[in-house]
C-alpha cells in the first residue's frame, strides 16, 4: 500500500499531487476503476485544510467548518460516512460599527421588532423569494455588489444580505465575487456540523483509498515534471525519478506552474496569476462552557464577524461539558489588515456577546490568515466558459481543487472537479483500446 520506497522503474497509471480531500477523493474513484494510483503528499499529514487537531481530547478544525449537504452524494460514493447534525436557525445579529455602539438582535426578533422598518422587512423577504425562483444563468457576468445595488433599495437590507453571503461563502469582497456563486450558496444553505471534526472525513477517505489499493507517499517533495501523456516523468527533491501515464494535480496552481518543465498554456498561467485567495482570521477555542449559554451563534452585520458554538449539535470532545467555539473575521482579500488588530477585534466581539469568556477557556489558537479557498470565484466573460479540468495545456495533466470550475466553491468545487477529472482520465485510458 503505503510509504514504500519508490523505484526509478515505477510506472503508474495516475499520479496525484496533494493529499487533501480532493486528492484522496480522486484516488478512490481511479483505484475503483482498476488504475494503479500513487498519491503524493509533501507534508507529514493527509487531509490538507480538512484536518482536525486533537487538543486535550477535543477535535479542533482549522477554523469554522460547516459541511454543505450538496457534498454528501460524492462523499458517499467514495465511502465517507458522515455523522453530524444541522445547527438550529437561532442566534443573534450584531449591528453597529464601533464596539461601544454594538447591539445584538435575536434572529427571531429581527422581523418582529422595530429594528427594521416595515419596508426593509418586506424588501428582504421579497429578495429571498425572488432568488429562490430566478434563473442563475443571468448572474454569470455580474458581481454580487452590482447585482445587489441594482436589486435592493435599502442599505440595511444589503448589509444583512452581505452578512449571510459572508457566512455561506467566507468571502468579504462583494465587488469581486460572482453574483451567481453567492446567490447559489444562499439557495443551498443547509449545513451540518460534523461529529469528531472534519478529521473523521479525512480518516474515512484514507481508509478507503488504502482499501482500494492506492499507494500513498508522504513527506515527498516534487521538484520537476516533464513530458506528456503517456510518458510524464516526475523528479523528487532528493533526485529520485518515476513516471506516469497521467497526472492529476490538486496542489496550489501557482506551485504546479513552478514545477512543470513544459510551458503551460498562456491562459492557465494568466488565470493563476490573477487568483485572489479567500482568507479568514480565526480564533479557535476549547472551553468548559459559556458565560451566556443562551447565545450559541452570532453574526456581525456591519462588521465581518462570526461566532458559533459548534458543540451545540456536534460531538467534538470526550470530556463532559467541554465545548468547541469558533470566532472568525472574514478578511478583505484586497486590503491587508494587521493580525494583532484582528485578534483584538475578535476578542472585543467576544467581550460583547460573551462577557467573561476568558475564564472559561481551556485552550486557544489564533490563525491570522487562514486560506479558506485558493481563489474568489469572479464573474465570467465568454472566454472564461471553458473546460478547466485540462486547461493546463499539457496532454495528460489535469487539475482539481476549490479554484477549479466556474460556479462551485469551497469543498463542493474540490469534490466535483476531482470527480470530473477522474472521468476524463478514465476516458483517456479507454480511448487507447478503441
Amino acid at each position: 500500500m503505503n510509504q514504500n520506497q519508490l523505484s526509478n522503474d515505477d510506472k503508474w497509471d495516475v499520479v496525484i499531487l496533494g493529499g487533501g480531500i480532493a486528492g484522496l477523493t480522486a484516488s478512490i474513484y481511479l483505484a475503483k476503476e482498476g488504475k494503479t494510483v500513487l498519491l503524493v503528499e509533501k507534508g507529514s499529514k493527509l487531509g490538507g485544510r480538512g484536518i482536525s487537531n486533537n487538543v486535550g481530547g477535543a477535535q479542533l478544525n482549522l477554523g469554522a467548518h460547516a459541511l454543505y449537504t450538496n457534498t454528501l452524494e460524492i462523499l458517499n460514493e467514495v465511502g465517507v460516512n458522515i455523522s453530524g447534525k444541522t445547527p438550529k436557525l437561532s442566534g443573534s445579529f450584531v449591528f453597529g460599527n464601533k464596539m461601544e455602539e454594538l447591539k445584538a438582535i435575536e434572529v427571531f426578533n429581527l422581523f418582529l421588532g422595530n429594528h427594521l422598518k416595515w419596508k426593509e422587512k418586506m424588501e428582504f423577504l421579497r429578495f429571498y423569494r425572488h432568488i429562490q425562483k430566478m434563473s442563475l444563468e443571468q448572474l454569470n457576468e455580474v458581481s454580487l455588489e452590482k447585482f445587489l445595488n441594482e436589486t435592493i433599495f435599502n442599505k440595511k437590507v444589503i448589509e444583512l444580505i452581505l452578512a449571510l453571503v459572508r457566512v455561506s461563502t467566507f468571502t468579504n469582497n462583494p465587488e469581486l465575487v460572482s453574483a451567481r456563486v453567492a446567490i447559489s450558496q444562499l439557495r443551498s444553505s443547509k449545513v451540518l456540523y460534523v461529529n469528531n471534526g472534519w478529521q473523521s472525513i479525512v480518516d474515512d477517505l484514507v481508509t478507503n483509498a488504502i482499501k482500494h489499493g492506492v499507494t500513498i507517499q508522504k513527506n515527498l517533495i516534487i521538484s520537476n515534471i516533464k513530458g506528456s501523456y503517456p510518458n510524464i516523468e516526475i523528479t523528487t527533491k532528493d533526485g529520485n525519478c518515476f513516471s506516469t501515464n497521467c497526472l492529476l494535480s490538486t496542489i496550489n496552481p501557482q506551485n504546479l506552474v513552478k514545477i512543470v518543465e513544459n510551458q503551460c498554456s498562456e491562459s492557465f498561467i494568466k488565470k493563476c496569476s490573477e487568483f485572489i485567495p479567500v482568507r479568514a482570521a480565526c480564533l479557535d477555542l476549547v472551553m468548559n462552557g459559556l458565560p451566556n449559554p443562551k447565545i450559541n451563534f452570532a453574526l456581525g452585520i456591519e462588521n465581518p464577524w462570526y461566532f458559533s458554538n459548534h458543540s451545540t449539535v456536534a460531538k467534538l470532545s470526550d470530556k463532559p461539558g467541554e465545548i468547541v467555539v469558533h470566532v472568525m473575521k472574514y478578511l478583505d482579500s484586497v486590503n491587508e489588515t494587521e493580525p494583532l488588530e484582528d485578534e483584538l477585534e475578535l476578542e472585543g466581539f467576544l467581550d460583547y456577546i460573551q462577557p467573561g469568556w476568558r475564564n472559561f477557556v481551556v485552550s486557544r489558537r489564533f490563525l491570522p490568515k487562514l486560506t479558506v479557498s485558493n481563489a474568489i470565484k469572479r464573474p465570467l466573460n465568454n472566454q472564461d466558459l471553458k473546460p478547466n479540468y485540462e486547461e493546463v495545456g499539457i496532454d495528460g495533466i489535469y487539475v482539481a481543487g476549490d479554484w477549479v470550475g466556474n460556479t462551485e466553491i469551497l469543498l463542493n468545487a474540490s469534490l466535483i472537479s476531482a470527480k470530473n477529472a477522474t472521468n476524463y482520465i478514465n476516458q483517456k485510458f479507454a480511448l487507447q483500446y478503441i
